[in-house]
């Protein structure tokens, strides 16, 4: 007579913990394949954390093991989805390559302050996405920063703008076969040998429509559907540009969740997430002022990540991200 009501109460928690396990691995498949799979998956998982949490604190005053570890489970589940990560900090005897990225949120993190951060962290190479203004003003912010940062080579395409250090042997535009989206790809000389560095900014889902989509009556799949389009022409762009010589490394504003299908694809390739590699905690790089998500990335190739982490600073509603690396050799 017993069993029945232990049962019942193993329900909820078995039903969390497999409909977490089911979600992470379907957005892990199909996020950037199925429309309503990636509008899903917008949704911080970390937002039902108290559930299985508070399932567990009242499973242990009931000494109701089967019921804490299912809750636990499904809290982990939670947790990773969400990108939660730990990893010590790696030294190297070599100077470390810096890479500092900044979604500036049309030209409002102020100029002066993005390059203070820049020279307080020692950045070799700073990438800055949303470089323009809400009225397509390309060219101010752009002298702005050039003015704050003398001597630093430069290079744009439309609101992509990238400052190196080093030197730059040379630069342009990847053009998306499909769309008016680009790559900006910089040729730097680091450490004696040659990177290729992407500055990468892809589009958001298209939940809220854009002018274009509400002039000509865009439904919800229908946009959804036309921005997933972008992100598998960019898997087949990076496929093509690792073939360049040398190492090389994806930056920017991703609008992309660290446990999605894009994250899974760019594994395929043979890129890590210097984050997933050396960060810890979850980085939650948007918003600035109450983060939820890590959608700016440091994609690299052929170069040993020794330290990621989102920095406190609230220049624009991202958070920049610093990555420092250095050589196998």
């Amino acid at each position: 007579m017993s069993s029945a009501p232990r049962w019942r109460s193993l329900l909820w928690p078995l039903g969390l913990t497999l409909l977490t396990l089911s979600w992470g691995a379907l957005v892990r498949a199909r996020s950037e394949t199925w429309w309503w799979v990636s509008v899903l998956d917008l949704l911080p998982p970390q937002v039902w954390a108290p559930l299985p949490l508070w399932w567990a604190v009242q499973a242990a005053r009931r000494h109701k093991n089967w019921e804490l570890n299912l809750s636990l489970l499904a809290l982990a589940a939670l947790l990773g989805q969400a990108g939660w990560t730990w990893h010590p900090v790696q030294t190297s005897d070599a100077r470390p390559l810096t890479i500092l990225s900044l979604n500036a949120d049309f030209a409002s993190a102020p100029a002066a302050q993005v390059a203070a951060l820049a020279r307080r962290e020692g950045a070799d190479l700073l990438l800055i996405q949303e470089g323009l203004t809400r009225q397509r003003d390309t060219v101010t912010y752009a002298a702005a920063l050039r003015r704050a940062l003398p001597g630093w080579h430069f290079a744009q395409h439309d609101e992509l703008l990238s400052f190196s250090r080093l030197p730059l042997l040379e630069a342009g535009p990847v053009t998306f076969p499909h769309s008016p989206h680009a790559l900006l790809w910089m040729r730097v000389r680091w450490d004696g040998q040659v990177l290729n560095i992407y500055n990468v900014h892809l589009t958001t889902n298209g939940l809220l429509p854009s002018r274009s989509d509400t002039r000509l009556g865009r439904t919800l799949p229908q946009r959804v559907s036309r921005r997933l389009q972008v992100k598998r022409d960019f898997l087949s762009l990076v496929a093509g540009q690792l073939r360049r010589p040398g190492p090389a490394l994806f930056v920017g504003d991703f609008n992309a969740p660290p446990r999605g299908e894009l994250a899974a694809r760019l594994r395929v390739l043979g890129l890590q997430d210097a984050f997933a590699v050396a960060g810890s905690g979850f980085g939650f790089t948007h918003a600035a002022q109450l983060g939820h998500s890590r959608i700016d990335y440091v994609w690299e190739s052929g170069l040993q990540v020794d330290e990621a982490r989102a920095l406190p600073d609230r220049l624009s509603d991202h958070r920049a991200l610093l990555v420092r690396l250095s050589s196998w050799r």
